[in-house]
């Protein structure tokens, strides 16, 4: 008696995907080299470890699926609306349709040529959605799953780079963290630039870290320099000056790395930094042009105090008397160092619970408790990283430097600042986690030592 597999999965499972090609063929057509290549990956891994990637990263994707459709349900379908999340994603989705239409010849009106082609927002990211429909169609949706596949693609990047650099536990603490966070989660599933952003910078940083520390072939030093070209090409025009930060941070990455190799470098790398620091502040002609620097900020900063929403201010009160689109005023050396301690230390704290004053505000409460939290053991953490692989640390922390300065010199908007610091919280939760996992190993430890 021969004994046949049973039809009724085999059509069952047809049907299914027929029907979800037919409703998003975008959506069918991330998901399954997703999967694939999660299953790859996961191949890789050692069996203890295996199955835990496989379930953590597919319930990020499944959860992410279900909000997506959850919010097709509770869109109204009788307009042209797709559910928004933030204003931005109207003003992307309606560009990319308009340039899809001058490419497949639909008729509109000159209006629409001149918004689809204008400078403002040209970015890679718009062409990349934009070329996308063109093949399978408008696509709000399908394009939301992408980016939730960009995100999850650049967290499992960071997860192999973290793993062979500082250890499975800390990789995993990371990556639990970023997929469910929930800033992090809603951005994941928007059709802003910002996962597309994430991903290109994690590749980056990903390859450099493989070429400067585990790379022993020509093959893949040359895979690792493709990818490190083609990412900052594409990064060029996908936020102003995002190509800056990314070499700076790495070229600083590298340097520190570096200078932590020798105690006699650090020696003269920090008698360097003391020597600048004072020339800034004792020649006349630097500490102008420092002055002037910080002033130019603190207009910036100013600018977004008397915009719409919730400002805070980084200056004493005096300096924002004149409202204006873009006020004016200069300040001295002890204004220009108060405005830079404030900075810093705002962009860390602000908002703080007692300030806040919006719905979404006390929304994001639990996040920032949490973003605290990282804060505390992140100084642990850069400390146990540095001693177990100094080029990776050394570029994870410099990674984030030069965004974090720019965001925290010329903000003034809280909305805004969340919103930005978000960049950098991907890579703070690595190193928060690295001083996370320190601390739960000793207290096994202490717990092993009292039994």
């Amino acid at each position: 008696m021969s004994h046949h597999p049973p039809l009724l999965p085999a059509i069952a499972a047809g049907v299914a995907l027929g029907v979800a090609f037919t409703l998003s063929p975008l959506t069918l057509l991330v998901v399954v080299p997703c999967v694939a290549g999660l299953w790859r990956f996961a191949g890789t891994l050692p069996e203890s470890e295996r199955w835990w990637v496989v379930r953590l990263f597919g319930l990020a994707l499944a959860i992410r699926i279900v909000a997506i459709g959850a919010l097709f349900l509770v869109t109204a379908h009788d307009s042209q609306a797709s559910g928004v999340l933030f204003g931005d994603e109207a003003y992307a989705l309606a560009r990319s349709w308009r340039i899809r239409n001058v490419v497949i010849g639909i008729p509109q009106l000159k209006y629409d040529y001149m918004i689809a082609f204008e400078g403002y927002g040209r970015s890679s990211y718009l062409w990349l959605i934009s070329g996308l429909q063109v093949l399978v169609g408008p696509a709000p949706y399908g394009l939301r799953v992408l980016n939730a596949a960009l995100f999850l693609g650049a967290v499992l990047l960071l997860f192999r780079m973290v793993r062979h650099a500082f250890g499975a536990f800390t990789a995993f603490c990371g990556s639990l963290i970023l997929l469910f966070l929930p800033t992090l989660f809603i951005w994941s599933i928007s059709l802003l630039k910002e996962s597309f952003y994430f991903l290109l910078t994690v590749a980056v940083l990903a390859a450099v870290v493989e070429l400067t520390t585990t790379a022993t072939s020509w093959r893949v030093r040359a895979v690792c320099g493709a990818v490190i070209t083609c990412a900052l090409i594409a990064l060029r025009d996908l936020r102003e000056g995002a190509l800056v930060l990314v070499v700076t941070g790495i070229a600083a990455g590298l340097a520190g790395a570096w200078i932590l190799g020798r105690r006699a470098r650090i020696a003269i790398a920090t008698a360097a930094i003391t020597v600048l620091a004072a020339s800034a502040i004792l020649v006349p002609s630097l500490r102008a042009r420092v002055v002037g620097l910080v002033t130019q900020a603190a207009t910036a900063n100013a600018g977004h105090v008397f915009t719409v929403g919730h400002g805070y201010k980084l200056l004493d009160e005096e300096f924002y008397v004149s409202p204006g689109a873009k006020p004016h005023f200069e300040i001295g050396p002890a204004e220009a160092l108060r405005y830079v301690v404030r900075a810093a230390a705002s962009y860390l704290v602000v908002p703080l619970p007692w300030q806040m004053a919006t719905r979404g505000e006390l929304i994001y409460l639990p996040e920032q408790i949490v973003w605290y939290g990282l804060l505390l053991v992140a100084p642990l953490g850069v400390i146990v990283a540095a001693r177990r692989n100094r080029t990776a640390a050394s570029l994870l922390v410099a990674y984030l430097v030069p965004t974090a300065a720019a965001v925290a010199m010329t903000t003034g908007n809280v909305g805004t600042l969340i919103r930005h610091r978000t960049l950098i919280v991907p890579f703070v939760v690595w190193i928060g986690a690295m001083g996370l996992a320190s601390v739960m190993q000793r207290v096994v430890r202490r717990q092993e030592v009292a039994r």
